[in-house]
């Protein structure tokens, strides 16, 4: 009788670990490409998907910036070499309108530290690139993203609001940006909640491929 018992257990053990196992299994998010992981169709008020592009070395996306210097530019790429960069798609939104624009972009590194230290890189150097060109930088929290820093800009009549964040060793960035002259600027509470919907669809997931 207690051989039986402990027979019993043991068959109900493996069953449990199955049932837990296959659980897991149906759970585990599918991994999902980068053009899956940039913002859809009305997430951002005022603004449809536009055309994206591909930045496949991170040569090519630090060229892509005029604004930096010679020097901010070779330690910006150096930068993203050693945190292991693969591929950037950006998509830029509201093209053809003359008074706002937007952004979404996703930048695949290394691991998932890597890009949680572009995150924090990246913040700063937008703060001194603004602060050089005598504009103004302000932050803020975006709470319903860990670790998310939003920022504002503004100077010779532009404005700017972004929100980058970190999941796993992707890192994103969703921006707006308006003149002064538009009298219904889009809201800092719009590109949060953009934010959030881009957050919840591709948190945990992997890379495709």
């Amino acid at each position: 009788m207690v051989r039986r018992f402990r027979s019993s257990i043991v068959l109900l053990a493996g069953v449990c670990c199955l049932a837990v196992s296959a659980a897991a299994a149906v759970a585990a998010p599918k991994p999902l490409p980068l053009s899956a992981r940039l913002i859809e169709r009305g997430d951002l008020s005022g603004f449809g998907p536009g055309a994206a592009i591909p930045f496949k070395t991170a040569k090519a996306w630090v060229d892509a910036n005029s604004a930096l210097t010679p020097v901010q530019a070779s330690a910006q790429l150096a930068r993203l070499r050693r945190e292991g960069f693969k591929e950037l798609l950006s998509e830029y939104l509201g093209l053809g309108q003359s008074l706002r624009a937007g952004v979404s972009w996703v930048m695949q590194l290394g691991s998932p530290a890597a890009a949680r230290a572009e995150l924090a890189a990246g913040f700063l150097g937008f703060k001194a690139q603004y602060a050089a060109g005598g504009g103004s930088f302000s932050a803020y929290s975006v709470g319903a993203i860990p670790g998310a820093r939003g920022f504002r800009v503004s100077g010779n009549g532009q404005v700017g609001e972004n929100i980058y964040f970190a999941d796993g060793p992707f890192l994103y960035l969703v921006g707006e940006g308006w003149s002064t002259a538009v009298k219904k600027p889009p809201t800092r509470a719009g590109l949060i909640a953009a934010a959030t919907k881009l957050y919840e669809r591709v948190r945990g997931h992997p890379a495709a491929g």
